[in-house]
């Protein structure tokens, strides 16, 4: 038995060389690439438009804005302030006064007024010292009677008598004499006046001889 094998006849080997490009390993593996960039390409461009679905493009969450508002509350305070006024110190001379005293019908307003001879203190005398002394009287008007005014002086030291005078009017000054502050102690010059009017009143005034 005979066999004939037929060879079928070849190809140009030109066409076969021009083909090869096609399987190359390198271009197979690279072939999926290029799709997936493209992919991303169409993606991002598709996304922008607006054309994917919210499920692969889905929209920013929505933002909210919190408003926040401060409140300013002026409040007014009213203060009361009391002041009060120091009554202003008025000196006068010692002895003296500014204000006459309410006085009672029949009644005298007296100042005993010592003079300065001697005088080294606040009512305070050197021992030996000769000062005088007069009563300034005003009756319940304010002013000097107008009847016969007599006063009449005691000087004491303690509780002892050391002079005594009187005048037949209240203008008269009251000497002491040479030996009545002889002695340091502390003394009372009292003056009691009368008036023809009927108007009495006494005044006594302390000092301290050293």
């Amino acid at each position: 038995m005979s066999r004939t094998t037929t060879t079928p006849p070849a190809g140009k080997p030109d066409e076969k060389k021009q083909w090869a490009w096609h399987r190359h390993p390198a271009l197979i593996a690279a072939i999926p690439a290029v799709f997936a960039v493209i992919g991303s390409a169409l993606t991002i461009v598709l996304g922008r438009a607006d054309a994917l679905p919210n499920a692969i493009n889905p929209a920013p969450p929505p933002t909210t804005v919190l408003t926040t508002q401060t409140a300013t509350t002026t409040t007014t305070a009213t203060v009361s302030e009391t002041v009060t006024e120091t009554p202003a110190v008025q000196i006068t001379d010692p002895g003296t006064t500014s204000t006459l005293p309410a006085l009672a019908p029949g009644s005298l307003a007296i100042t005993v007024l010592m003079g300065a001879n001697g005088k080294i203190g606040p009512q305070e005398y050197r021992a030996g010292a000769i000062p005088t002394a007069v009563a300034q009287v005003l009756d319940e008007s304010g002013h000097y009677p107008d009847t016969g005014c007599y006063p009449t002086w005691v000087l004491k030291r303690g509780s002892a008598v050391v002079k005594t005078g009187r005048s037949g009017s209240c203008r008269e000054t009251f000497y002491l004499s040479s030996d009545s502050l002889e002695v340091r102690g502390i003394y009372h010059l009292t003056v009691s006046v009368v008036t023809d009017a009927g108007a009495k009143g006494s005044k006594t005034a302390d000092f301290k001889v050293t």
